[in-house]
């Protein structure tokens, strides 16, 4: 069921993003509330008077005072979404006050793109986060699997590089790399869902079969829209901590390749194995339902050049539901 009792409140600085997310916003029949960046404290004070309303407060930077007064404010429900462009990273990454957000969104060059924002307040809107579909164009297909074994992976491996070589017609070109890409993607998500987060088998050994349990049986989906082909991973445990979230946030910000090279050394082992992969992805995209489920899903552009898709433009979502 649609939320319909919600309203946006915009604190962004950058006045062109911010004309353009009004549009945006009211096209969506949503009420706005603008907050004054000359005087976000005492504005975003005055959101008090939507206590009993849904609030998505949109904003393109980082104050602990004003997002503390955000955040001291009662609404039925309130969701914090952070909007972080390509000159803004930098300064965000090594924010603590990064982790006071449930959504972040990122792309690049300058703002972030129409999609993006179109996809969270839907997502928001109608309370449902999880799926492929949700990236893609409407109407793509998704293929959907569950494994409940270990060993399994290898036949999730066949399929997925038959499905994705079945491309080529549509592509006009052969996806031999581009299978290759995806493979290794689904390998690193399914080992997470696997063993590391689970909690009774992330220390166990990883070289025999695993049986899942019913309540431990990973989901897996495919979908391809004429240019994104996308692959989710979904767990049932939600034990992707925010700490966690927060290293990969610091690398995907980083521009400084030195930088982020020390960070992929220091990350081994560590969460999800994605720093191998993340230069390769279109997007990525995290939603984490703390005890209930953790979904990642990852998407590859299939009309750019695999010589040039560590040169792409990239774009990064996390949810907190």
């Amino acid at each position: 069921m649609l939320q319909t009792n919600l309203v946006v409140a915009l604190d962004v600085r950058n006045g062109p993003v911010r004309d353009n997310l009004l549009a945006l916003i009211q096209s969506c029949a949503a009420e706005v509330y603008l907050v004054d960046p000359a005087a976000a404290g005492k504005s975003a004070a005055g959101l008090a008077k939507h206590s009993n309303s849904h609030v998505v407060y949109f904003t393109d930077r980082i104050e602990p005072a004003v997002i503390g007064a955000v955040g001291a404010l009662r609404f039925r429900k309130l969701d914090k979404v952070l909007l972080v462009h390509e000159h803004s990273k930098d300064a965000v990454q090594d924010n603590p006050s990064l982790l006071e957000f449930n959504h972040v969104l990122s792309s690049t060059p300058e703002s972030v793109s129409n999609q993006l924002v179109l996809s969270t307040i839907r997502k928001i809107r109608e309370k449902d986060y999880y799926g492929v579909d949700k990236c893609l164009a409407y109407g793509a297909h998704v293929h959907r699997f569950s494994l409940s074994n270990s060993d399994e992976r290898k036949w999730f491996r066949d399929q997925l590089f038959e499905f994705v070589k079945s491309l080529d017609t549509i592509i006009g070109r052969p996806t031999d790399t581009f299978a290759q890409f995806a493979l290794e993607v689904q390998e690193e998500l399914l080992m997470n869902a696997i063993w590391d987060a689970n909690p009774a088998r992330r220390n166990a050994e990883r070289k025999g079969p695993a049986l899942l349990e019913p309540h431990e049986h990973v989901q897996v989906e495919w979908s391809f829209d004429g240019t994104l082909l996308a692959i989710g991973v979904r767990d049932p445990f939600g034990s992707f901590e925010a700490s966690v979230i927060y290293k990969y946030l610091r690398f995907l910000f980083s521009r400084d390749r030195i930088k982020q090279v020390k960070m992929q050394q220091e990350g081994q082992g560590a969460g999800i194995g994605l720093y191998m992969v993340l230069e390769r992805l279109s997007s990525l995209i995290i939603t984490v339902e703390p005890g209930r489920a953790t979904e990642v899903i990852a998407t590859l552009n299939l009309l750019q050049s695999p010589r040039l898709m560590s040169k792409q433009q990239r774009s990064f979502q996390y949810f907190c539901v």
